[in-house]
Order: C-alpha cells, then structure tokens, then sequence
C-alpha cells in the first residue's frame, strides 16, 4: 500500500472540544452535521479520496479479519510486514535503485 504525499490545497481539519459534550442537543447535533457537511464534501474531493483506495478495498477480508482479532486468532507476523514495507519503499525510490549499495 503507498502513501501519497498530501495535496498542497489540502488544509488541515482541527476540532475544538466541547466544553461539556456529554450534554449536546439535538439542535447542537443538528448544527455540528451542517458545519461539518462542507468539511466533508471538501475531504472527498481531494485526488484520490475514493478512486484506488476504494479498489484496494475487500471488505470480506476485512470481516474475517475482524473476526479472527475477537476470536484471538489472528496472528501479527513481523516479517510480512517488513517485506511489505521494504517492497513499498522500493517501489517509491524506482526501479534505478534495485540493490542497496552501488
């Protein structure tokens, strides 16, 4: 999985918090969801908020997966991790860089 950098419009969302958010009306809720709406909008917009991300995306994989940590099942195998990591860095440096040392 790669990580594009951020787009340079892109502003970061901040969130104040409620003084006391335990009592919030409904007419505050309703208030917060139009505030947010336009927030929202703006984070779906951005390149590729849905386009690959949503392709890489199997929910059936996620489910067992979820399913496998509630059973105590589900196994953390550090080398897979490391292969992919080092993987998505070779990727991102480019085919020229193959190798380590030159």
């Amino acid at each position: 999985m790669k990580i594009d950098p951020p787009s340079p419009s892109a502003k970061p969302i901040t969130r104040a918090p409620a003084a006391n958010s335990a009592q919030v009306s409904g007419a505050d809720a309703a208030q917060r969801t139009k505030e947010a709406a336009p927030t929202s909008a703006q984070v779906h917009s951005l390149p590729g908020a849905t386009g690959a991300a949503a392709a890489d995306f199997d929910a059936a994989r996620v489910a067992a997966i979820r399913e496998d940590i509630r059973a105590g099942r589900y196994q953390v195998r550090p080398e897979r991790i490391a292969d992919g990591l080092l993987a998505s860095v070779r990727d991102l440096l480019g085919p020229n860089r193959e190798g380590g040392s030159e």
